[in-house]
């Protein structure tokens, strides 16, 4: 038996699921992909159901279903200034004050200015996700 935990719409771009996607509600909530499934699928603000069933939590966008688990805590803010990517060891300021420095080897060239970041606590660490792409971080300030 299976009930409703939540059911409205997905905040912003859908783009299917991945390796520990995340994902936002619309009553702010965020909930991270629990097993690996790969699917496609662009929507904005698309319908989502979240079930609770035997103790395990559901998502389902466009009738694909993935199991979730709910982040208890995320920071949202946004970089305080140029967002170039990851380069191996980048940091970044964040409005709220606090800097953030990359813990784990990526390199990836992407820029925008004062891009929303999301950070949060994955199944392997603490990851920043922003624009389109995330990586391990650990906080130095």
């Amino acid at each position: 038996m299976s009930r409703i935990i939540y059911q409205g719409q997905l905040d912003g771009e859908f783009e299917g699921f991945d390796d520990e996607q995340i994902f936002k509600m619309s009553n702010g909530t965020y909930w991270i992909q629990a097993h690996y499934k790969y699917w496609y699928h662009y929507a904005y603000r698309p319908e989502a159901i979240i079930t609770e069933e035997h103790g395990r939590y559901y998502l389902s966008v466009a009738n694909e279903k993935i199991e979730v688990r709910k982040l208890n805590t995320a920071i949202e803010t946004k970089i305080n200034g140029e967002f170039k990517g990851w380069e191996g060891e980048t940091s970044y300021v964040l409005m709220n004050g606090q800097k953030w420095k990359q813990a784990e080897y990526k390199y990836e060239y992407k820029y925008e200015y004062s891009p929303d970041v999301v950070i949060y606590e994955g199944f392997s660490g603490t990851y920043m996700h922003v624009a389109g792409t995330k990586v391990k971080v650990k906080r130095i300030k």
